[in-house]
């Protein structure tokens, strides 16, 4: 790894392609560089949805509350209060001295124009549609109070309104004849209330934010920009993304592999941070034999994987981060809304595991096949290393997204190793609604876990809700349906003197607002 990452340095600077510059050199200019991997064509993230979109679309729009990464709570935003009129209508009073980047004020017109135009079907926006579908309505009570309706008592409607609903001014919204243009806000009028505004949003050239003075309705949960400047840049290729960094030309990578991370960690020059937010690792068992995987009906075989999986050790071997990477014990955090269980996997125990082997009538193993999602190919390959010591000879497919959501849809993943991100909402609804619907990805069709999926998605009453999640997912871990693996922590290296906040629920798994300079 290190001959590959200096053989590409050297031959970057033989090119003429880096800037050798001190790594000091931008904190002075206060201006912070980031490279990505691929080019952002949006700062709305309903627009381009991706990790590298979120970064930004985080700094530039605000939502009406905020979801406090560090107390598991909401707090105020561009709503200062909000209560819950009935079982299916929230009220929200906003602020009155909140204004846009172009100076207009904010008021209600501007919620009832995002929010309409975001679950409108129709409006070219990939996923938006979907994730507001659950809204039958939204009212103007008066210039400051809004009300948002419900079709049917949904319980993750706060988390909803404070993770993805940004709000835009009315009269851009309005100003563009069709879906197809306004598609294109964040491109062409990415105006927030944020505490960064967008001056640049390029495919070719980048992004660029600059500092909101007039950021004023910040707090604790989102805070008031630090950094003057940001420069995110694209760089598909890992390596010379390093070498930038290596001679200074950026400040801060994002998902270097395991050996990278480590190596340049070792610099002192930089440092590495592992935020760990809501994404984990996991494998799934078809338990209905879908995929043509007979073993795996039995609960001794997969109560054998679990035992014979030494997941912490799994882990640390592939997954960077250090210490905070860990084996969890359900597929759910507690920093996602509505998590609890009180039933974890069982303890690793090889003789264990060979003896349950022996007793579901496989003492000589069989042959099965692990799909791995992209991300999760190291994991899947260590996965199948330690089957082999329960005589179960696991073959990796190593599938692209859209091969692996062919295979999933079709019925034909024996096992599956992925990550999952909840799709970026921390409820796990999120979780319960991927995988236990009774459709193409359910690969356990548990009537006991879809009835109490259903009552906690309409449970307003978050002890209760709780309380029908803690069984659902006690029951997942009972009969081994999904096995929790590990954390898994996004990784950053960085300038040693940028200090990076962990904890992000966000999908980049850091906020740029929450970035400052040591």
């Amino acid at each position: 790894m290190r001959s590959r990452l200096f053989a590409a340095l050297g031959a970057a600077v033989a090119a003429g392609t880096l800037a050798v510059v001190p790594a000091h050199a931008q904190k002075a200019k206060d201006t912070l560089r980031i490279a990505i991997s691929g080019p952002i064509a949006s700062v709305l993230e309903w627009g381009d949805p991706q990790p590298e979109t979120g970064l930004s679309s985080t700094s530039v729009f605000d939502t009406l509350i905020c979801y406090d990464h560090k107390t598991f709570e909401f707090k105020p935003l561009l709503a200062k209060s909000w209560r819950q009129v009935d079982d299916k209508t929230i009220e929200l009073t906003l602020r009155d001295d909140v204004k846009f980047h172009d100076g207009s004020d904010l008021s209600a017109d501007d919620v009832v124009a995002s929010l309409n135009w975001l679950r409108n079907p129709d409006n070219k926006l990939r996923l938006a549609p979907d994730a507001f579908n659950y809204v039958a309505d939204v009212k103007k009570v008066d210039k400051y109070t809004v009300q948002v309706i419900s079709a049917d008592t949904f319980a993750p409607a706060l988390t909803r309104l404070a993770v993805s609903l940004q709000i835009v001014p009315a009269k851009i919204i309005n100003s563009y004849a069709t879906f197809e243009e306004k598609a294109e806000i964040g491109r062409k009028a990415p105006i927030g209330t944020g505490p960064y505004r967008a001056v640049q949003v390029d495919v070719k050239s980048g992004v660029v934010l600059v500092k909101n003075e007039n950021y004023k309705h910040g707090n604790d949960c989102k805070p008031a920009a630090k950094i003057g400047r940001v420069e995110i840049n694209t760089i598909p290729d890992m390596q010379t993304q390093i070498a930038q960094l290596l001679t200074g030309g950026i400040d801060l990578i994002h998902g270097p592999s395991k050996d990278e991370a480590d190596m340049l960690a070792l610099n002192p020059q930089f440092k590495m941070t592992a935020s760990q937010g809501i994404t984990f690792f996991y494998l799934t068992m078809d338990s209905i034999n879908r995929s043509g995987a007979a073993p795996l009906q039995n609960i001794k075989v997969r109560q054998a994987i679990a035992r014979g999986l030494n997941r912490e050790l799994i882990a640390r071997s592939v997954v960077a981060g250090g210490d905070a990477v860990k084996a969890i014990d359900a597929i759910c955090l507690r920093n996602q809304r509505g998590c609890d269980y009180t039933k974890a996997p069982p303890s690793y125990d090889l003789a264990a595991a060979k003896a349950l082997m022996t007793e579901a009538g496989y003492p000589d193993g069989f042959d099965i096949e692990i799909t791995a999602i992209p991300g999760s190919y190291a994991m899947a390959e260590a996965i199948a290393g330690e089957l082999r010591k329960i005589n179960i000879r696991a073959k990796v497919d190593k599938a692209s997204f859209v091969a692996y959501r062919a295979k999933q849809r079709d019925g034909k993943t024996n096992m599956i190793a992925g990550q999952w991100t909840l799709g970026g909402l921390p409820d796990v609804l999120s979780t319960t609604n991927f995988y236990f619907d009774g459709a193409a990805r359910d690969f356990w069709r548990d009537g006991q876990i879809a009835q109490w999926a259903k009552e906690a998605a309409s449970t307003l009453d978050e002890a209760k809700r709780k309380a029908l999640y803690r069984q659902l997912f006690d029951r997942v871990t009972e009969m081994s349906y999904i096995l929790p693996i590990s954390t898994s922590p996004d990784i950053f290296v960085h300038s040693k003197d940028l200090f990076v906040e962990t904890g992000a629920t966000e999908t980049y798994g850091a906020n740029i607002y929450e970035m400052r300079w040591n």
